[in-house]
């Protein structure tokens, strides 16, 4: 009786087993291999941010049991992911995604970067596999210009996946290079004294939405008028958020 347990127990592992197997590949996309280095470059009006995630905030998950983005962890020799969620600011651009490896095979190691929704869809915004080079380097995908409009029932997620290998291959970082951005103008304008046609049109209306500035008074912003240091102190505070500490 239990020798006949043991082998129902095995016929429904391996079903399982290549039921999952069928279900990963659902989620696995062919990426581009890079060809050298790309060294990504600064764009929009303020500095570039260069978001870092370590290894060591990464999750691994095999390809079994991943369709949704899900945790399993398996063994070798199947493919391994290793997930990490992303968090930047919505309206913010993403300008390359880099992954730190040292790795003695080309397409052993990539990275992808993912959107998923509340219902479980997954689409690919990114990705690229990491040649090879034994030495420890960072690889770039970009320029990618991917921008993030809102965080509305979906969510960013990285997923490193490292491909079946005789060898060790190591990674340690993925890093992403974004900058902020100005929301687009409005249709319509909302001081009188500041029409759509206005060269600064589009960030006083910014400010506006923010809540930093409700203008001047009498439907107006007065763009012309000078401001004291306690109204640019308002200013300040208001964008940055500054407070004092809980």
């Amino acid at each position: 009786m239990l020798q006949s347990k043991r082998v129902g127990f095995l016929v429904i592992s391996v079903g399982v087993l290549i039921c999952a197997i069928s279900q990963a590949e659902q989620l696995r996309v062919p990426l581009p291999l890079l060809k050298a280095r790309v060294d990504p470059k600064e764009f929009g009006i303020q500095d570039q941010t260069i978001t870092m995630i370590s290894a060591g905030s990464f999750s691994e998950v095999s390809s079994f049991f991943t369709p949704s983005l899900g945790r399993y962890a398996f063994f070798y020799p199947y493919d391994n992911h290793f997930y990490a969620s992303l968090d930047i600011p919505a309206g913010a651009v993403i300008d390359a995604i880099g992954l730190n490896s040292s790795t003695d095979t080309d397409s052993i190691l990539g990275v992808a970067l993912w959107e998923r929704d509340r219902y479980a869809g997954v689409t690919l915004l990114a990705g690229f596999s990491a040649p090879a080079h034994a030495a420890w380097d960072t690889d770039f995908a970009g320029p990618l210009n991917i921008q993030i409009t809102d965080h509305v029932d979906k969510e960013l997620i990285l997923d490193v996946e490292q491909a079946p290998a005789p060898d060790n291959e190591f990674w340690a970082w993925v890093e992403i290079h974004w900058h902020r951005t100005i929301s687009p103008p409005p249709s319509t304008a909302t001081f009188a004294d500041v029409p759509t046609s206005h060269p600064f049109f589009q960030y006083i209306e910014a400010i506006h939405a923010a809540g930093i500035t409700a203008g001047c008074g009498g439907g107006n912003f007065c763009p012309d008028q000078s401001i004291t240091r306690k109204q640019e102190a308002a200013f300040l505070a208001k964008a940055l958020g500054l407070h004092w500490p809980n």
